[in-house]
């Protein structure tokens, strides 16, 4: 079958999956395994689209049980109580400063992202620091301000899922892609507090000229940190708070250093977390299962992802597309796609959801990268800079974005417009930064 019509073929299959997608026509999870093996029929090459699935999800097999093992282990960590004190702490530290409130905050997002869900992290923070940000007669868009950057770029950790579906594309271990990012992760973290620092000082300014703020006040910050139902005192472990942390410390330490994979280690991980601290066999049963439950989502639309690149792959799609690209692409831009698509990760985000872009956006582009002689693993590091992890609290693409939202309050086109511009100054500092430590090769 001639280039062209494999070419036309696999464009015309991600159009098609990002109109199901974008008009809520279809789950991520039926158009992305559907939609590939009906072009697959198509092209005439149905008899193989069975071999062409089986490499695919064989392919992605460990990063999807990777995930629901990660989901488990932080899911059973927090039920323990690990990082309460923490979080108490971080309250109370904050005196009512509306600068120490605005850092408080932004710490309190990265420790409560440590799972990677973005539920997870609106729902520990916002109920607690909210009501302090109304006593004090702070702004919404501050508390929306530290939690979206913090925990946008916490979101590139290996478990997340801008980094995990990346690695997905990429047919690669998960830690060799995030590993070398570290950097630039923390950068962007230190970054995002110089942010959050300036707000907080533009706030303390403003209620000071308003009369709403001396340096005298102090709120009794005890009165914030939220009171645990009877059901959540009874699954708090607070005399092993030390050994689970030492727990999170060892598997983290085992993944990063290469030692293990992050499939066995997260794998072994929720089984030691569960015999540490719950030692009835059927509470162990529930836990397992309810966290597991949280991740099934996501991980059926890593396995339809492996369906996808199984057979755009295999059929010869992919390249097709590629090689089509190559010839309208400038070559003197080629090198430089690295940088471009960092700093374009924001508005991508709000372009495309994390589905829609990393199985039927960066595929292409990593194919059209690598033909023009850019390392593939560059565009994915280029994308999760900002693409559903800086971008992800101004992106009405992401369904956590109406619970962000929802619960803040503020008007979404203005929240957009405010934070557009700290959101795109974060990916572009992250991105020379990567380009100055040698992150990007050129």
């Amino acid at each position: 079958m001639s280039e062209i019509i494999l070419s036309i073929a696999g464009f015309l299959t991600i159009v098609v999956i990002l109109l199901l997608l974008n008009r809520k026509l279809a789950s991520p999870y039926v158009a992305i395994s559907l939609i590939p093996i009906i072009t697959c029929f198509l092209i005439g090459k149905g008899a193989f689209v069975g071999d062409y699935i089986l490499k695919g999800v064989t392919s992605i097999a460990q990063t999807g049980v990777m995930f629901i093992f990660s989901v488990a282990f932080f899911g059973i960590i927090s039920e323990t109580g690990a990082f309460d004190p923490f979080v108490n702490r971080i309250i109370k530290a904050t005196k009512g400063d509306p600068v120490r409130v605005m850092i408080g905050t932004a710490v309190f997002a990265a420790i409560a992202h440590l799972d990677g869900s973005g539920v997870v992290t609106c729902l520990l923070v916002v109920p607690p620091m909210l009501p302090i940000f109304k006593r004090l007669h702070m702004q919404n868009t501050s508390l929306a301000m530290a939690l979206g950057l913090s925990s946008g770029i916490m979101n590139a950790i290996p478990w997340g899922g801008p980094t995990m579906r990346a690695a997905t594309v990429l047919e690669m271990d998960v830690m060799q892609l995030w590993i070398p990012f570290i950097p630039t992760q923390i950068f962007g973290l230190l970054v995002s507090l110089v942010i959050c620092i300036m707000i907080g000082r533009k706030e303390k300014k403003r209620l000071i000229a308003e009369g709403l703020y001396s340096e005298d006040a102090r709120l009794n910050m005890n009165e914030f940190i939220t009171e645990l139902s009877e059901e959540q005192m009874q699954m708090r472990r607070p005399k092993l708070i030390l050994v689970n942390w030492l727990l999170i410390i060892l598997i983290l330490g085992l993944m990063i250093s290469g030692v293990v994979k992050p499939v066995i280690a997260f794998m072994v991980g929720t089984a030691l977390a569960l015999l540490i601290n719950y030692h009835d066999p059927a509470l162990q049963r529930k836990l397992l299962e309810d966290k597991g439950k949280d991740a099934i989502g996501l991980t059926c639309i890593i396995f339809a992802a492996g369906v996808l690149m199984g057979i755009m792959g295999e059929s010869g799609m992919s390249t097709a597309m590629a090689s089509t690209l190559v010839k309208l692409i400038p070559a003197a831009i080629s090198k430089f796609m690295a940088p471009i698509i960092g700093v374009l990760s924001v508005p991508l985000s709000i372009l495309f959801d994390a589905d829609s872009y990393y199985y039927g956006i960066m595929p292409i582009l990593i194919e059209t990268a690598e033909a023009l002689g850019t390392s593939g693993v560059d565009i994915a590091r280029a994308s999760i800079i900002g693409q559903t992890t800086v971008g992800w609290p101004v992106s009405p693409m992401v369904g956590t974005f109406f619970l962000f939202t929802g619960l803040l309050d503020p008007d979404i086109g203005a929240w957009q417009k405010y934070c557009l511009k700290y959101f795109i100054l974060v990916t572009v500092l992250m991105t020379a930064f990567a380009c100055v430590t040698g992150l990007f090769a050129f």
